[in-house]
């Protein structure tokens, strides 16, 4: 039999009534329950009661296992026990405490699967080429990254389609280790430069891993635009602005050669000011005390493209240092 909670607890006050253990009315165990009690009215006068409904609980359980998670994972990252979990997925109660589904609520579907699960290689793929793109050696990446070399060179190729949880997590980190510094080997700039990988800035944390996500070189990708900020910033030419300049060449292809100059002159005018007037404004929001997300959300484009913009057009006191 389980042993009885220690005097002076609320558990040791209240006793089991369903094994026929009454509870203790010693004056710790009192003044325990009283103090549970009055801190329980307190809480539901303001509305933050100690239970709350089961119902979406559960249906965030039964997302994460559909996601992969692990039983054994989930208990060790919540803290909750197995049988816990299971009496709140099966929703036995309609009601649960609050600090047990605030603990459930919190873990993300990443959080808790199994090292040996197999997962998309597309998002480990793009970090590993992003790392070489930022002039890292192989042997860099390696150990950052802890794997083997043999391994590398087939995630770098393209030659793996699945790897393990294990793995992408291995070299998530290693990513995020080396993204923001610039590495000396030139062999590796060079080939990434001959492959046409892109670098960290060009991946956003949410679409790294979508096979269907596209890097965003310019924060134009994809316009006319797009295409002449590669070609000013001497960018390898990504295949989605390749094909809008080649439409835009098509659309103005009517016009005479005087004029389709000029189209194209002031198509390439727009590229530059725009985007500087995108830094300076970013610039001063920031200054009175707004996050780059803010300002990003403010001006209507993505954190990464104004990362971007801002890095191509330095402030006057940037330039002076």
């Amino acid at each position: 039999m389980k042993p009885l909670a220690e005097h002076g607890t609320t558990a040791r006050a209240k006793g089991r009534p369903a094994a026929g253990i009454p509870g203790c009315s010693c004056r710790p165990c009192r003044r325990a329950e009283n103090a549970y009690d009055k801190r329980r009215r307190y809480l539901n006068q303001t509305g933050r009661t100690l239970m709350v409904d089961t119902a979406p609980v559960a249906a965030h359980l039964r997302d994460l296992f559909d996601a992969g998670a692990g039983w054994v994972q989930l208990a060790a990252v919540s803290g909750c026990s197995s049988s816990t979990i299971y009496n709140l997925l099966c929703e036995k109660n309609p009601q649960c405490r609050r600090t047990t589904a605030n603990k459930l609520l919190a873990v993300r579907p990443g959080d808790c699967i199994p090292d040996h699960r197999r997962t998309d290689a597309t998002g480990t793929v793009r970090r590993t080429r992003a790392l070489m793109a930022r002039a890292h050696a192989c042997r860099t990446i390696s150990k950052a990254c802890g794997v083997d070399h043999s391994v590398l060179s087939e995630l770098l190729a393209g030659r793996i389609d699945v790897v393990t949880i294990a793995l992408a997590r291995r070299v998530d980190n290693g990513f995020r280790q080396l993204a923001g510094s610039t590495g000396d080997s030139v062999r590796s700039l060079n080939r990434a430069r001959r492959e046409g990988w892109a670098p960290p800035v060009a991946w956003d944390d949410d679409t790294i891993d979508d096979p269907n996500a596209h890097p965003e070189w310019t924060g134009h990708c994809g316009t006319d635009r797009g295409w002449w900020i590669h070609q000013r910033q001497q960018l390898p030419m990504c295949l989605r602005c390749e094909q809008a300049h080649a439409d835009w060449l098509a659309q103005h292809n009517h016009l005479e050669p005087m004029l389709r100059n000029q189209a194209l002159f002031r198509a390439r005018a727009e590229s530059l000011s725009r985007e500087a007037d995108l830094a300076a404004d970013a610039r001063e929001l920031i200054a009175y005390g707004a996050s780059v997300e803010q300002a990003a959300e403010r001006l209507g484009v993505t954190r990464n493209h104004l990362q971007q913009a801002m890095r191509r057009h330095p402030a006057a006191t940037d330039l002076a240092a």
